[in-house]
């Protein structure tokens, strides 16, 4: 019972940190909305996700590996510290290298509405996106959620403090946002450094660079490398395919809707951080199963509800956060709310899978949706334009869902109603955050 409280009380703490997450990612997209407009906020969106994209395809999965090997227990913090780095900083480089490529040669098609030097601008927050995303997951891998959570709102609360100053006293418009995002994110990493080697006791020295250690991360993070990648590119691919057929307002519209729906993920996001950890350090198949159907089950209830709620407030949240110019994301939201619910649902069962050391599992769906949802998108919007593809991006998420809860059946032989219907037992565990919450 003791490591159930430890889950409960870890989960009750990111849940916290998230909250205040959603606040302040919530004031930025209102600050950018609102004085950039749906086109500005449409280039933002472009810029920030070229960086993020070469990022999610580059990491070979060595953040993951982190996060599984170093809840085992089965290598030394100091070696994952300085491996981290120097990976880090090599396909840092390698990715501002294929970022150029891209640029030079496929600009007319991804940025044909963007200022090129800022696509090049851009490139800077590379190295910082690798070094956050390296050190984040060892804080994640010691359980260390206090710092982890701190660390992550830290990231977000920066980004807004400086697009207020130059965005909004300086007026420097999409680069001060830009600014805002490649500078906030390196005081973040500077902040992880610090951490770790003032409480983790860990130093930096080139010849401690582990070959051992890189291969074991390699070929474990490779195959949760390609499932990552693959879903990142099946959230994220439609607003290129955007880019290209339609115009940045259509672009700035839909990345609206999809940034207020993501954040019904939260009660994911917040349990799955602290459960894949928790399912590769524990050796009891019934633990594992217990634990991932109560939070799975738990956190499709509260989000289907949260959902209902947002569907019936959405044009209120909308122009409150934005302004009177993004027309469509309203309906873009409700469209795809339950496309979201669903997701919520197969990251907590994602993050399981991996934990059990099956990522495989989850990259062979991956590559399905990503190619079914481009398809799909590759039809739609021609056709009906952005809200074709809020409608393909639902459907890909039911399909999804339903292809996650048979593969998470047969894996673990849970029944369905086990890890999707809510229990009266389960109320008891809302008594207990309740009570740490008046604490």
């Amino acid at each position: 019972m003791s490591t159930d409280r430890s889950f409960i009380k870890n989960s009750f703490i990111t849940f916290t940190r998230q909250i205040s997450n959603i606040v302040i990612g919530m004031l930025l997209l209102s600050v950018l909305g609102k004085y950039l407009g749906d086109e500005g906020f449409g280039d933002y969106t472009l810029l920030t996700l070229f960086p993020t994209v070469l990022l999610t395809f580059l990491t070979l999965g060595v953040n993951t590996s982190t996060i599984y090997f170093v809840s085992r227990k089965e290598v030394d913090l100091n070696t994952v510290f300085n491996n981290n780095i120097i990976i880090g900083t090599l396909l840092s480089i390698i990715s501002v290298l294929v970022g150029l490529i891209a640029v030079i040669f496929f600009s007319e098609q991804l940025f044909k509405d963007t200022p090129l030097s800022l696509v090049y601008l851009s490139l800077l927050a590379v190295p910082f996106l690798f070094l956050r995303e390296y050190f984040q997951t060892v804080f994640q891998g010691l359980q260390d959620f206090k710092a982890f959570n701190t660390l992550m709102v830290q990231n977000q609360l920066s980004i807004l403090s400086l697009a207020v100053v130059f965005v909004i006293f300086l007026d420097y418009g999409l680069k001060g946002a830009l600014s805002a995002f490649i500078i906030g994110n390196a005081i973040t990493v500077i902040t992880m450094i610090y951490k770790l080697v003032s409480h983790h006791s860990v130093s930096f020295k080139w010849n401690s660079f582990s070959w051992e250690y890189f291969k074991k991360s390699v070929n474990y993070g490779l195959k949760a490398h390609v499932s990552n990648f693959a879903s990142f590119l099946n959230y994220r691919t439609v607003v290129f395919i955007l880019s290209y057929f339609s115009t940045g307002s259509a672009v700035g519209r839909y990345s609206a809707a999809m940034n207020l729906g993501e954040r019904l993920s939260i009660f994911a996001v917040s349990f799955s951080s602290v459960l894949y950890p928790k399912i590769s350090s524990t050796n009891s198949e019934a633990d594992r199963n217990r634990i991932t159907s109560i939070v799975s089950r738990n956190v499709f209830l509260i989000t289907i509800l949260m959902a209902m709620v947002a569907f019936v407030l959405s044009d209120f949240i909308v122009y409150t956060i934005f302004n009177k110019s993004f027309t469509e994301t309203p309906l873009l939201l409700k469209i795809m709310l339950p496309g979201f619910a669903l997701l919520a649902v197969e990251k907590v069962l994602s993050n399981d899978i991996a934990g059990r050391g099956k990522p495989e599992l989850n990259m062979y769906l991956s590559i399905y949706n990503v190619i079914f949802n481009v398809i799909l998108n590759l039809f739609m919007v021609p056709a009906f334009g952005v809200v074709g593809a809020a409608v393909s991006t639902t459907i890909t998420y039911f399909f999804s869902f339903i292809l996650k809860i048979i593969i998470f059946k047969r894996l673990t032989g849970e029944g369905y109603l086990n890890f999707l219907v809510v229990k009266k037992s389960d109320f008891l565990i809302y008594k207990t955050l309740l009570q740490k919450l008046r604490a």
